[in-house]
């Protein structure tokens, strides 16, 4: 899931480090202080060069401390994410002249090809924002957070998981207040998933069917509504009987 962020770091050893092991990524920590951030003088980069140092976790400590990492980050895969964005925050910082360079390039180029077609002119907000920025990248992660929303290692879809849960859970129809009736769905009886006796991973499983149910009915909801739309547009049972035809009159 990090090769786009290495490749844009021009990473040489794409597809051949493992994070999970202690030694790659010490050794990876290192090669993007050295090569990338440059937080510290070349003097000072010694600590985090020393991968095989038994006080090296010391150090990377305190190298988060100094970098301002986010406090909400809990795994070394999420600090990972944060340090490679960071890294093409500051990379992309100086050489800016050379990609507004190749940027307008391309623009060029595309105009000279555009065609007669009308173009879509995005409406989003979050268009204007660089989803790359630390400062974003953090926002996304405290959002998520302040709406109970497990971390994942990409902010973006944490982003997605925010933004469905205010959609489902916060528009004008849900905040009303409702009476609930019937019967609750017994979701712990029944005939189970059948291919796990951990109990946890049974009722796991039955929350994820009964998702993928609800995920069906709002499809078929949606597919309904479009042929009832489509049908008004191509279906006028209006009758010109003085004409002694069927139809609108043109």
């Amino acid at each position: 899931m990090f090769e786009r962020y290495l490749s844009a770091l021009q990473y040489p050893r794409i597809g051949q480090i493992n994070f999970e092991d202690p030694k790659d990524f010490r050794g990876f920590i290192a090669w993007l202080e050295d090569q990338k951030i440059r937080l510290y003088p070349i003097e000072e980069r010694d600590a985090l060069r020393k991968i095989n140092a038994l006080e090296w976790s010391k150090v990377y400590k305190k190298y988060k401390q100094d970098i301002h990492m986010p406090a909400p980050l809990k795994t070394q895969r999420e600090e990972l994410a944060w340090l490679l964005l960071y890294a093409i925050k500051l990379e992309y910082s100086d050489e800016a002249s050379q990609y507004k360079t190749i940027t307008a390039a391309k623009k060029q180029d595309g105009e000279a090809k555009r065609t007669a077609a009308p173009q879509i002119k995005s409406t989003s907000l979050f268009d204007a924002f660089d989803q790359s920025d630390a400062d974003f990248v953090e926002g996304s992660y405290k959002l998520a957070e302040r709406l109970g929303i497990a971390h994942h290692p990409t902010h973006l879809i944490s982003l997605q998981a925010a933004a469905k849960v205010i959609c489902t859970s916060f528009d004008k129809e849900a905040l009303k207040e409702r009476v609930v009736t019937g019967k609750p769905f017994p979701i712990d009886e029944g005939n189970g998933m059948g291919f796990t006796d951990d109990g946890a991973l049974e009722q796991g499983a039955r929350i994820l069917r009964l998702l993928q149910i609800q995920s069906v009915r709002k499809l078929q909801t949606t597919i309904n509504e479009t042929i009832v739309s489509a049908q008004n547009i191509t279906a006028d049972p209006r009758t010109d009987t003085k004409l002694g035809v069927v139809g609108i009159k043109q």
